[in-house]
Order: structure tokens, then C-alpha cells, then sequence
């Protein structure tokens, strides 16, 4: 069964599309390419030409809506050009973008992903957008001016309308914020840098769900005897939850097709051996898994999670040289090691996409304000009690 191109091009606007294979790529998810009855060298294949378009959607998608925003908004600065960029590339936007294309209904979805609630769908078709965001601008034959000029036209500039009306764009911050508050006398680095914290807490405030998490974060810092500051294990924590363990659970379960992303999670474990303590507790908006796993490999923070990872990482394939064996692995042992990592955590690890990206958004923010108090001008003390205060729940729900 193949994708009804007529319908696609008529839904996209496109008629006469030069490279309707790329369609089919594109509309065509991993859960349905594992289905049919290819071999799996194939099948591999055609996955993988799928992530190709989507990532090269992806920055087409980005680097059209800066170039639009720079265009059209000659007052806009750094900050607030890549805070509209920031929302527009989302998963959650782009998932928008899709359900106005109607894509679930001219795709081609496994029997896994065809009864799942739309909740549940936000990353799969945000990510198959993009995909057919790339195969676009191939049929305009990788013309930029083209591609961007659909994009715009049908998604970007009502989206950068619907926000500036709505004022979900946050107050313009300066073009280099650390020069910027180092110029400040110690009253206005206060006052920034709190309401910056401010703005980070409204965030999650409104989100029960996000509220435990972080109330669950401030109870397990407590009990934790480092040397470390309460800030470093709190930030700490919350890397361990929202970027190893909620990738843990969506990369290890077995009933989620294998992809390059899932070896790419699991490769953590190899790059553990690079890292040291020093990186381990770097603060860096960049963090990524084996960070994290350097941090309770190496430090006593977590003695139990600590023993069963050091076991994962003997037994765990190369998911890099050894990919069959690898996937073989992750269907017979996934789901154990899944519970297993869930239990040791001592948290449900369930969020939903809007709450990731809010998780990720809050993180960050924290994280900028931390490197921003180095450069400003406050006591000692004045550096401490903002510290103090940042990856904790907000206010009203901080008992």
C-alpha cells in the first residue's frame, strides 16, 4: 500500500511534485516500514532516508524562520529573535503544523501508532513534518528562496503573528546578557536576575505534575551527602529525570522501533570512559546522557542506580559495531532493565511532550541564570540566596 499522492499534493499546495518517491519516504512512518515485508537491510534503509529528510527539514525549518524574523523584524534583537525561533521549530508547533495538513490522514502509520490518542502522536508527527519539509525543498531542488518562500507562506507567518498578538514573546533581554549584566550596579543585577528566576518558576507553577517532580527533586537533594551544594544536586537530579531517565524509558522500551536515536542514546554508556568528575557536574545547558552517567559513576550520589548501571555497561552490545546484536538485546532484556531503572529512580518517569518541553525550557533558564550570577556584581551572599532558589517548586507550592 502506497501514500495517494494526489491527495498529498493537493493538501501541500504542490502539484506536479518532481520526486513523489520522496513523498513516500516522508509520509511513510518506521512503524509501518517494519511491517511490511522487505528484508531488514531494507528496512533499515528506508528508516533511514526517513530521519535524513526530517533532519534536514528540521534546519530548513529553523534557518527560514530566523531569516524571516530578521527580514520583517529589523528591531527584533538576539534574544527575542531566538525566543520566537525557539517555539516556532518546537515539537509541539510542528505537530500544529501537521494536523493542519491533515497528515494522519495521508501517512502511512504501523498498526502500533494507528489507535494511539493524539497526546501520544505530538513527536511522531512533529518529526514526520519536518520530513516532509525536506522532501520539498529537494523538489524545489534544494532552492532555499523556495522551500522557505511554502514555508512562510502556510505556516510561518501566521504563526509569528498568533505570538507577537498573544504576547507569549518574552520582554527583550540584551544582545549579550553577561556583558550586559556586568555592567549593572548590584541593585540591577538583583532585580534582573530574580525576575529571570521569576519567569523561569511561572513556567512549571500552574503544572501539578511538574510541581511533584520538583518537589520530589528538593526531598531526594536533601538526603544526599556530597560536598556538593544543594543547587549542583538539585540540577543534578533534574538532568538525571528529564534527560537519561525519561530517554532511558523511551529508547529501551522494546515495543518502540529501533532507530539511530536509540543506538545513539545507548552509545552514552561508551562515552562515559571520556569524561571526568570536573564535566560531570559542569553546568551546561547541553548536558546529555553521559553526563549523567559520568556523575553516578563516578560520585556516590547513587549507590544502588550506580551498581546496576556499571552492570548495564558490561553486558549492553556495542550499539554502534554490533547493531543486531544490539537490537536483539533490547527486545529480550528492555523491558526488565526498563522497570529496573524506573524502580531504582524512585520516579513514574511519565510526562507528557508539553511538560518535556516546558521541563527543558525551565532547565535551561536555570541554568543561564546560574552563569549569569558569575558575571554579575553581587556579594557573596547576594549570589547565595539566589542559588538558593533555583530548581526547587515555585513558591506557593514550596512547603
Amino acid at each position: 500500500m502506497s501514500i495517494d499522492v494526489e491527495t498529498v499534493q493537493e493538501a501541500i499546495c504542490i502539484h506536479n511534485f518532481k520526486r513523489t518517491d520522496l513523498l513516500e519516504i516522508a509520509l511513510t512512518h518506521p512503524s509501518r516500514i517494519y511491517e511490511n515485508y522487505k528484508n531488514r537491510q531494507q528496512q533499515d534503509k528506508q528508516e533511514r532516508d526517513y530521519r535524513r529528510l526530517a533532519i534536514l527539514g528540521d534546519t530548513i525549518l529553523g534557518t527560514t524562520v530566523i531569516d524571516y524574523l530578521y527580514q520583517e523584524y529589523p528591531d527584533f534583537n538576539q534574544q527575542k529573535i531566538t525566543d520566537i525561533k525557539s517555539q516556532i521549530v518546537s515539537r509541539n508547533s510542528c505537530y500544529k503544523f501537521a494536523k493542519k495538513l491533515r497528515l494522519k490522514s495521508l501517512c502511512l502509520l504501523g498498526g502500533s501508532e494507528l489507535l494511539q490518542e493524539d497526546n501520544k502522536q505530538i513527536e511522531l508527527f512533529g518529526e514526520m513534518f519536518e520530513a516532509l519539509l525536506g522532501a520539498i525543498y529537494l523538489h524545489y531542488d534544494r532552492t532555499f528562496y523556495l522551500a522557505s518562500n511554502w514555508l512562510i507562506e502556510h505556516f510561518i507567518r501566521d504563526s509569528v503573528d498568533e505570538l507577537i498578538k498573544s504576547n507569549q514573546i518574552s520582554e527583550e533581554l540584551p544582545i549579550d546578557s553577561s556583558q550586559a549584566i556586568s555592567s549593572m550596579n548590584v541593585d540591577e543585577s538583583f532585580k534582573f536576575l530574580w525576575q529571570m528566576k521569576e519567569e523561569a518558576d511561572a513556567l512549571v507553577a500552574l503544572d501539578d505534575k511538574l510541581q511533584t517532580l520538583l518537589s520530589w527533586i528538593r526531598n531526594k537533594s536533601s538526603l544526599v551527602d556530597t560536598s556538593y551544594k544543594q543547587t549542583e544536586v538539585r540540577a543534578f537530579y533534574l538532568a538525571l529525570i528529564r534527560i537519561f531517565g525519561l530517554g532511558f524509558v523511551r529508547n529501551c522500551d522494546p515495543t518502540v522501533n529501533s532507530n539511530s536515536k536509540v543506538r545513539n542514546f545507548f552509545d552514552s554508556f561508551n562515552r562515559v570512559n571520556a569524561l571526568g568528575l570536573e564535566l560531570s557536574f559542569k553546568f551546561n545547558p547541553k548536558f546529555d546522557p553521559a553526563n549523567v552517567l559520568a556523575s553516578i559513576l563516578i560520585v556516590d550520589i547513587e549507590p544502588e542506580l550506580k551498581q546496576a548501571l556499571q552492570q548495564l555497561k558490561i553486558e549492553l552490545p556495542n550499539p554502534k559495531t554490533e547493531q543486531v546484536r544490539f537490537e536483539e538485546w533490547r527486545q529480550e532484556y528492555g523491558q526488565n532493565w526498563l522497570d529496573r531503572i524506573r524502580q531504582l529512580i524512585g520516579y513514574d518517569l511519565v510526562l507528557n511532550e508539553h511538560q518535556k518541553d516546558l521541563l527543558k525550557e525551565y532547565y535551561e533558564k536555570n541554568l543561564l541564570i546560574l552563569d549569569l550570577i558569575k558575571d554579575s556584581k553581587l556579594t557573596d551572599k547576594d549570589k547565595q540566596d539566589i542559588k538558593e532558589t533555583l530548581f526547587l517548586p515555585a513558591p506557593s507550592n514550596n512547603i
